[in-house]
């Protein structure tokens, strides 16, 4: 049997890991972004955290913040009309899994017009060409989004989820800094980390697990086990 293990090409971890956005910027020749966020983290200061990083390094960006809990078909369409209307040249994906698979969807219907209904992309869409250049900063532990090639998008129409799975969906770096995920309330940081952990226990247990999938999962149920209670009562331990 063949293996397939693949990750982002770059991605940084810890305390005010956001800071080197701007290096990840230049070093890519990137010009302008769209910020796919929700109201929420707009509203509460969190995605400012990062736009200032933005603002403080004079690139420019445009936000789209209409991202729902569960994503739609309807958000990934204004998504596109925002990206394009922006003139942007990439996104900067700030939130839980559904600010990421929203950017994802904006970003692969834009570099794959030919899908631009949505719902073609569920399952293993043939699509031709990567994604516009997604930057992706989670504010939750649990979905790992930053760093998969799948995603999920609500048919309204239809009223079911589609489960998306594209390799060239993948965002071309992940900033995991943990100052983002500080202020998440008790309740949330308990159940995204059981996200986590449930993560973690499917893929050691699912047939296509292998040395290198295993080595991975073992050690983050062991860091959940270790860490999860002292993340929930003390945030910044």
């Amino acid at each position: 049997m063949v293996n397939r293990f693949i990750l982002n090409e770059v991605s940084y971890f810890g305390p005010g890991a956001r800071k080197e956005l701007p290096e990840v910027v230049n070093r890519l020749g990137l010009k302008k972004a769209l910020v796919v966020t929700d109201k929420g983290l707009v509203k509460f200061g969190v995605a400012k955290m990062v736009t200032d990083v933005l603002d403080e390094a004079g690139i420019p960006y445009e936000t789209y913040s209409e991202v729902k809990p569960n994503p739609t078909v309807t958000n990934v369409k204004q998504g596109v009309d925002a990206f394009a209307a922006s003139r942007a040249d990439f996104i900067v994906a700030i939130g839980g899994g559904s600010s990421m698979d929203t950017a994802k969807g904006i970003g692969i219907v834009t570099n794959n017009p030919e899908f631009a209904d949505v719902v073609s992309l569920e399952g293993c869409a043939p699509t031709k060409h990567k994604t516009v250049p997604i930057i992706a900063l989670p504010t939750t532990a649990g979905t790992a989004a930053e760093t998969t090639i799948n995603y999920v998008i609500i048919d309204e129409e239809k009223h079911k989820k589609m489960v998306c799975v594209d390799p060239n969906d993948i965002p071309c770096c992940a900033i995991i800094d943990a100052e983002l995920m500080y202020s998440l309330p008790k309740g949330t940081t308990a159940a995204t980390g059981m996200d986590a952990l449930t993560h973690a226990i499917e893929g050691y247990i699912t047939k296509a697990a292998w040395e290198l999938s295993d080595m991975f999962e073992i050690e983050a149920i062991r860091l959940i086990n270790k860490y999860l209670r002292l993340a929930v009562y003390d945030p910044k331990n």
